[in-house]
């Protein structure tokens, strides 16, 4: 059938554009822009998705013609069509009520925070009811193809009684890159929760990325046999030496756990004793940096975990360590 066919070919594009997205810019980029977005949105059972999951080639292929108008306009078409159907078979109708209800869920959320002009809107220009319930036409969908960045699907999974897993993914249609926003809630509560999300993430505050502090060195784990089990600080040195690296002072570990493992720092045990110059840095203490650390009587005695951090100068470091090593 026909419908099948553009689908499979919405489906498959979309599911490829997660893979096109990783490592470009910020998908809400350029900042100040609005955003047009088509507003159809295929609501679909996740259990529907499996007979799209082959064929790599049409994949491939559709990614070496994104951004051909002709595509763009498939996309669109294929959209409305598997969204048409969907809703066939959808839970209670859930396809186009929560269409519905995550827009109206938008305009209520920018209403209450004073914004005549939001990022996300909806392009309803020229649309009459009659059009939303069915599948637009061809000639309909090419006039409308310039001023829409944005399309969206619904993935969804019931679950216990009432309850609705779903993933609402957000593409980019001239360059295949995405967003997606997930909830399990009450099937009442899933178009707030969803648009909750999407409103967050479009009109909240864009922090700048966090900057590696100028004097922080390069964190290196402790070594493979030492990993989640304490070792005495002569053996954490020793192995810190043959990185060319060092242990931490308090101060560098207190802000390598400030910045966090996804930072360019480390994450920390709750309650765990790690090896720095001073002695052993005690997380389950409230105080911060020095006042962290307690004094380690006996460099021989399995007591800590550790973290080594190698400086600008590895050479002179590992130097200054066997040093210490000698006296």
């Amino acid at each position: 059938m026909r419908w099948a066919t553009l689908a499979r070919w919405w489906l498959l594009w979309l599911c490829c554009s997660l893979t096109v997205g990783a490592g470009a810019q910020d998908f809400r980029d350029p900042a100040q822009q609005r955003f047009a977005v088509w507003p159809n949105i295929a609501v679909v059972r996740a259990s529907d998705l499996a007979e799209y999951a082959q064929d790599r080639q049409a994949i491939a292929n559709l990614h070496a013609g994104k951004g051909d108008p002709e595509k763009l306009v498939a996309a669109l078409q294929a959209v409305d069509t598997l969204q048409a159907h969907a809703q066939q078979g959808a839970l209670n109708e859930l396809g186009r009520s929560l269409n519905v209800q995550l827009i109206a869920e938008l305009d209520a959320l920018a209403r209450q925070r004073g914004m005549a002009n939001p990022k996300l809107h909806f392009d309803f220009a020229d649309i009459t009811p009659q059009q939303l319930q069915r599948p637009m036409v061809l000639d309909d969908l090419k006039k409308r193809i310039d001023r829409v960045q944005l399309a969206g699907y619904i993935t969804y999974t019931r679950l216990d009684g009432n309850l609705v897993q779903a993933t609402f993914t957000l593409v980019k249609l001239r360059s295949g890159a995405s967003q997606s926003f997930s909830a399990t809630v009450p099937v009442n509560l899933l178009a707030k929760t969803l648009a909750t999300q999407v409103f967050d993430y479009f009109e909240g505050a864009r922090f700048s990325a966090h900057r590696r502090p100028a004097s922080a060195g390069e964190w290196i784990a402790a070594a493979p046999g030492h990993m989640d089990r304490l070792v005495s600080r002569e053996v954490a040195v020793r192995y810190c030496a043959t990185q060319g690296a060092v242990l931490p002072t308090a101060a560098e570990l207190e802000m390598a756990e400030a910045a966090g493992f996804y930072g360019g720092g480390v994450a920390l045990r709750e309650g765990g004793m790690y090896h720095v110059q001073s002695g052993l840095y005690d997380t389950a203490l409230a105080q911060d940096g020095d006042s962290r650390v307690r004094p380690n009587f006996i460099a021989s005695v399995p007591n800590g975990l550790y973290y080594c951090v190698r400086h600008a100068a590895p050479v002179q470091a590992a130097k200054a360590v066997r040093g210490k090593a000698q006296q």
